[in-house]
């Protein structure tokens, strides 16, 4: 059996009224947030509260096991009937854990554009240093999004251009595994909005990164990020769901300064090269790279790395990249020699 659950969206310059109707039939409210996230949106956001009883409750700064399992020890009252999840990637991954343990329904409300975590059905958990620690599969992905528009253009820029590095990512990982087979219905309608992916950020992310005001470019953009990469998530089979590139970005957290100064998207969109060149795909390396010039996304490790952190525990991480590929059904042969000298290139 094929099925497909996707998230309810809502998009546009200001959605609260709209967030307080679907609201309307919830009274004891459950809010997990962080602490810019929550500031960013307050004035409006309580605005839609006022006539509910709520309860806040902060994400811990890491999206893990021990801190969700905490804060659920913590709740005072467990008769909540809705989950607020807001803010990026770790909050909304929070929200959902805990919207699959209490079992009752997630609205969530991005607060940048970085990730699909706002409508997609995992949650990727860290230890509580902030080391990567697996995938955590949902029974569902939230129920509904609301994305406001003003929220996200008045972010910090940077949040956007990581988003873009991690969107492209889906294309581009998910293709090559699903190269040259036959696909099942839902991983064919993920395969076909995955192209958007890579068409939107080439086409659009430029301008959506210069712009000050809600325009179209930005529109787009910011919805590929956190909608169309989500539900291409949701579509295809887990085994299509990340390649490379993330195994790169996973491997790296295992130093504390990349998981302390650069973001997910932003190391993702390194992998991506890495995986072109494994692929001998020169000609989509060479127009990424022209692209990534453009809007300086890295495209070398020691942009990433501080040599004698990474030298430290380089065997360590090459390991992990290369144990968490094996069996993955990436269509690419190579030696471990090989792989090191392109990931280091001039390091």
């Amino acid at each position: 059996m094929e099925k497909s659950i996707l998230t309810e969206v809502y998009m546009d310059s200001n959605i609260w009224n709209i967030l307080a109707k679907e609201i309307q039939n919830y009274n004891n409210i459950l809010v997990i947030h962080g602490d810019k996230s929550l500031l960013s949106i307050k004035n409006e956001f309580f605005k839609t509260l006022k006539d509910k009883n709520f309860h806040l409750v902060h994400y811990g700064n890491e999206c893990s096991h021990s801190i969700v399992h905490s804060a659920l020890d913590n709740l005072n009252d467990n008769t909540y009937d809705l989950i607020l999840g807001i803010g990026g990637g770790k909050s909304i991954d929070a929200s959902k854990v805990m919207m699959d343990k209490l079992n009752i329904p997630l609205f969530t409300i991005p607060t940048i554009a970085s990730t699909c975590a706002a409508v997609s059905y995992i949650s990727v958990m860290y230890e509580e240093n902030h080391v990567f620690q697996e995938l955590y599969f949902l029974k569902r992905p939230p129920h509904k999004t609301f994305i406001n528009l003003d929220t996200l253009i008045a972010a910090p820029k940077k949040y956007l251009w990581a988003g873009i590095g991690d969107t492209l990512a889906k294309y581009y990982e998910m293709n090559l595994k699903a190269r040259g087979k036959r696909l099942n219905f839902n991983t064919t309608m993920g395969e076909k909005l995955s192209h958007l992916c890579k068409e939107t950020m080439l086409n659009y992310g430029k301008h959506a990164l210069s712009t000050s005001i809600v325009n179209v470019d930005f529109k787009e953009v910011a919805g590929v990020i956190l909608v169309t990469t989500g539900i291409v998530s949701n579509l295809i089979d887990f085994k299509y769901n990340g390649a490379l590139a993330h195994a790169i970005f996973d491997a790296l957290t295992k130093i504390k300064r990349v998981e302390e100064e650069h973001l997910h998207g932003e190391v993702v969109a390194f992998g991506i090269l890495i995986q072109l060149q494994l692929e001998g795909n020169y000609e989509e390396l060479n127009n990424l790279l022209n692209f990534y010039k453009e809007i300086n996304l890295p495209t070398t490790l020691k942009e990433i790395v501080v040599k004698n952190e990474y030298l430290e525990k380089k065997e360590e991480i090459i390991d992990k990249i290369l144990n968490s590929i094996t069996g993955s059904e990436i269509p690419l042969n190579f030696t471990r020699d090989e792989f090191i000298t392109i990931l280091e290139g001039n390091l």
